[in-house]
């Protein structure tokens, strides 16, 4: 069981963005759970939007779908 808090991140195609996600990706307190870019970028996933910049990611962290951030979260923390 994963009891890790779930946590989202806004502008997640962004250059701190993707800092914060590279941080959590293996984050024994958090889980990467949801994640968020532009309107435009919604639907989209993470690998998708970012390219190149997604291949040190790991493959689940690379296939989230960004949603609207204007969206509802499930995340107990966003950042």
């Amino acid at each position: 069981m994963d009891d890790r808090v779930e946590v989202g991140v806004l502008g997640a195609t962004g250059a701190v963005g993707q800092r914060l996600i590279r941080l959590l990706e293996d984050h024994p307190w958090f889980r990467l759970a949801e994640v968020a870019g532009s309107e435009a970028s919604a639907g989209k996933t993470l690998a998708d939007r970012i390219g190149a910049g997604a291949d040190g990611f790991s493959r689940t962290t690379a296939g989230l779908r960004l949603q609207d951030p204007d969206g509802s979260w499930a995340s107990s923390i966003l950042l």
